[in-house]
C-alpha cells in the first residue's frame, strides 16, 4: 500500500524524513520467527519494508520515513527505531 504523499521525490522526504529524524529502523532477526509473511510489510505507507520468501524483512532506509507503523504493528517486537 503506497501513500502518494510520502517517499522520495514527493517533496516530504528527500533522503531524510521531515524533522530531520536520523534514527535507523533495525530488524532483530532473533525475534523474527521467519516462518510466515511479515505482517509489518503491508502497513508501511512508503513500501520501505520488503521480504524475500519467509525471511526477516529488509529495510530501505532511503524510503523509510520513520513513522514507526511497522514497529507498532510487529507482533514479535522484532522492529525498532534506534
Amino acid at each position: 500500500m503506497q501513500n502518494e504523499n510520502y517517499g522520495p521525490g514527493r517533496g516530504i522526504t528527500e533522503n531524510m524524513p521531515a524533522g530531520g529524524d536520523t534514527r535507523t529502523l533495525v530488524v532483530d532477526k532473533n525475534r523474527c520467527p521467519k516462518n510466515h509473511p511479515c505482517p509489518s510489510v503491508r502497513v508501511c505507507p512508503v513500501d520501505a519494508l520488503s521480504q524475500k520468501g519467509f525471511g526477516a524483512p529488509e529495510v530501505d532506509m532511503d524510503a523509510c520515513i520513520r513513522c514507526a507503523k511497522c514497529v507498532k504493528f510487529c507482533p514479535m517486537g522484532a522492529l525498532a527505531l534506534e
